[in-house]
């Protein structure tokens, strides 16, 4: 049974290696995003997310410019808030519990309104939300827009 358990800790630790090498040698913005872990401690009063941003990304949040999908929040004729995606089928409110990272952005200038899951490429400073009583992680303010191809 011991060994069992040591080939598992060994098999996971083996993906997770190659998973972060495989991000680091395609270093994009969201390989880089999925390099940041969380995990949950404790239980009802006492829960706590705890998040881990590796180097690599709190070295790139200065200047973050990111490839993705808008997922609004609210409809409005503008667009100062909203989600971003890196995939239309990675949209956290259609239903699928295996979403990938999600980024809340706050625009420098509101953009005018456009159709969900159009594809932007936006810049900011990327925030890393270390607060313990949510799951959000990624928070990009002062953004701009890029190109929409």
């Amino acid at each position: 049974m011991l060994r069992l358990k040591r080939l598992t800790q060994l098999l996971i630790l083996t993906l997770v290696t190659a998973t972060s090498a495989a991000a680091l040698e395609d270093p994009d913005a969201w390989s880089l995003l999925r390099l940041a872990e969380i995990r949950e401690e404790g239980l009802d009063e006492d829960w706590r997310a705890i998040k881990h941003f590796p180097d690599e990304l709190r070295a790139a949040a200065d200047a973050f410019e990111v490839d993705g999908f808008v997922v609004p929040i609210l409809p409005e004729p503008y667009l100062k808030q909203f989600l971003l995606v890196e995939q239309p089928d990675n949209c956290p409110f259609c239903g699928n519990s295996g979403y990938g990272p999600v980024i809340e952005v706050e625009m420098k200038r509101p953009l005018p309104d456009l159709p969900e899951f159009t594809r932007v490429i936006i810049s900011g400073r990327l925030e890393l939300n270390e607060d313990p009583e949510t799951f959000q992680m990624f928070r990009l303010v002062d953004a701009v827009l890029i190109d929409q191809p």
